[in-house]
Order: C-alpha cells, then sequence, then structure tokens
C-alpha cells in the first residue's frame, strides 16, 4: 500500500512539472495580430473636450506572420462594450493575390455627431480563421449632467426628501445626508401653502425647511425654484453637450413650488448650479413620519415621487 500511495505521488509530480511547462501559460506570448488606436493607451478609452463633436479614429492593424483576411468595424455599446450592428461601409477583404492576407492595413474612421458616449468594436480575421477584437470608447466632454430615473420622498421613509446631482444622482435622508450636505441641490417636503389648507408635496428650499415646519439638516444651501412650460419631449431634447436651453431660462424665485406630475421644474442654487427636474409620477403614500417635535406618527400621508434631472455644469 506504501509502495501503491507512492507511485500516485510521484505521478502527481511528474504531471504537476509537465503542466508548468505547458507553453499555453507563457507569459511571454505575442498575439499574431494587433489592432491599435493612434493616440489611445491600453484603457481603450479617449475623451474629447467640451464642445468637440466628432473623432477621427486612427486604426492600423499588423499580422506579419498571419497576414489579415478580413476587417470591419461595428457599432458597440458604451456601458457594455457588446457588439452591435456592422458599420456600412467598413468591411474589407483582402488577399495578395497568392490567396494569403495581407501583413497590414491602416484607416481612419470619423465618429460624428457625438452628443453622447460612442463605442466601436473593430474585429479582425487573420490568414489562419483567428479572430481579434478591439474596442474603443469616445467619451463626451458633458457640459450637462444626467441623473438616472429615481424616487424621491416629501418624507424620511424609504428614500428620502434630499437630492444631490452628483455621481448619476443620489437621494439621502438626513443621517446620510449629512455627510454630503454641501452637494445638495434641492429637496422635497409637505408644504402648506394656503392658510388652513392640507398640505401639498412641494419643492422647498433646503435652507427653509425649518420656516416651513420641516426636518432638515443644520447648513443646506438657498435654492430657488419655478414651474417652466417646457414639454417632456423638450427636457427629452437637451443634450449633454448643450446647456443653451437651461441657460437661456430667466432665474426661478420661488422658495416653495407645488410638485405636479407631467410637469418640467427649473432650480438654481446659490453656488450658481442651474437645472432641470422632471417628475414623472407622483403618489400618496401611508407610513410612519417623524415630526419636527421627534415625535413619530402612524398612518400619515406623505408623496413619492418619480424624477430625473438634467443639470448645467457651473
Amino acid at each position: 500500500m506504501k509502495k501503491l500511495i507512492g507511485f500516485i505521488l510521484s505521478a502527481i509530480v511528474v504531471l504537476s512539472m509537465a503542466s508548468c511547462d505547458d507553453k499555453t501559460f507563457d507569459l511571454d506570448y505575442t498575439a499574431p495580430l494587433t489592432i491599435t488606436f493612434d493616440g489611445v493607451d491600453n484603457s481603450n478609452i479617449v475623451t474629447v473636450e467640451k464642445g468637440v463633436m466628432s473623432y477621427t479614429a486612427k486604426i492600423e492593424v499588423k499580422a506579419p506572420a498571419t497576414g489579415i483576411k478580413f476587417f470591419e468595424i461595428y457599432q458597440a455599446d458604451p456601458k457594455t462594450g457588446a457588439k452591435g450592428s456592422i458599420i456600412e461601409n467598413t468591411s474589407k477583404a483582402f488577399d495578395d493575390g497568392e490567396g494569403k492576407g495581407v501583413p497590414s492595413y491602416s484607416v481612419e474612421y470619423t465618429i460624428d455627431n457625438l452628443i453622447q458616449n460612442r463605442c466601436i468594436k473593430v474585429v479582425v480575421t487573420d490568414g489562419e480563421g483567428n479572430v481579434f477584437e478591439r474596442n474603443l470608447l469616445v467619451e463626451i466632454t458633458p457640459v450637462i449632467l444626467f441623473s438616472e430615473s429615481l424616487k424621491m420622498e416629501t418624507a424620511e421613509v424609504y428614500y428620502g426628501p434630499y437630492f444631490a446631482s452628483w455621481l448619476g444622482g443620489r437621494v439621502y435622508m438626513r443621517r446620510d445626508g449629512e455627510a454630503y450636505k454641501n452637494e445638495i441641490d434641492f429637496s422635497m417636503g409637505d408644504v402648506v401653502l394656503t392658510e388652513g389648507a392640507a398640505p401639498v408635496p412641494a419643492l422647498v428650499n433646503p435652507a427653509e425647511r425649518g420656516a416651513n415646519n420641516l426636518l432638515s439638516i443644520a447648513g443646506l444651501q438657498q435654492v430657488k425654484y419655478e414651474l417652466t412650460t417646457l414639454t417632456k419631449a423638450q427636457f427629452d431634447a437637451i443634450t449633454p453637450v448643450d446647456a443653451a436651453p437651461i441657460a437661456a431660462l430667466p432665474d426661478p424665485e420661488q422658495q416653495v413650488v407645488k410638485l405636479v406630475s407631467g410637469k418640467v421644474f427649473l432650480f438654481k442654487t446659490a453656488s450658481g448650479k442651474k437645472g432641470l427636474i422632471y417628475v414623472s409620477a407622483l403618489s400618496a403614500k401611508t407610513g410612519t413620519v417623524e415630526t419636527t417635535t421627534g415625535e413619530w406618527m402612524n398612518n400619515t400621508t406623505y408623496y413619492q415621487a418619480t424624477i430625473s434631472t438634467k443639470v448645467a455644469v457651473p
């Protein structure tokens, strides 16, 4: 039995030595075909300056040993890099006259209408049928920051009443918002707009929340609002590279503005940040809500809004 175990262990050692000698794992491996973008590092990302609406990629492919047989450029998803449809007039087949591919190929491709990040995927097949790919992501420098569609509340229940436009848009409760209060752009609350009437959901100046009988965070900045006449289509048409539609709007003057679903609101902070808020949904909810006196009130009505924003970079 000892001899058998010894034999098995010896076999394992021999197999391990053989696998370590496998050239498949050679760190000095050199690919037979290379795809390069002039002026772009291994991140495969290039960023254009503000206002630049096109970028010309200088593409070079080399395959001195195997040759290049086919070359194509595809659209690609800017977030995932997944291949989309082939770009018209970018497909080429090569033959050196002897049934072999060419050793190198260079071409320029211009990406126009850069109103958002764009990505292309270069796909090359060598003379042995191997396929090689490399993506190029062209990032714009936005002058308008877009938020995702976010849920926000007029009370602190699940999401919170404080909004900051950084990091793709963030909604905070007080316990989280305290650390980021310098980033908070606007807030919501249930406010009595007419004496004797019931509170209504509203955009509220963060610096004046206390005056409106709302819980607050000390040190929040002044913010003004206005209901605009912009439609959803006009809001959607604003691109990340053109701040003119927002800059052209007169500065808002209201401390508090009633929220209405389907409407576009303008806000401007004391720090000079100016942006639009689109309210896509607004619904009444019931929950346990804390009052300014520290009491917790059961079955209290508050409102939940679904919003998206477009904010001009100061």
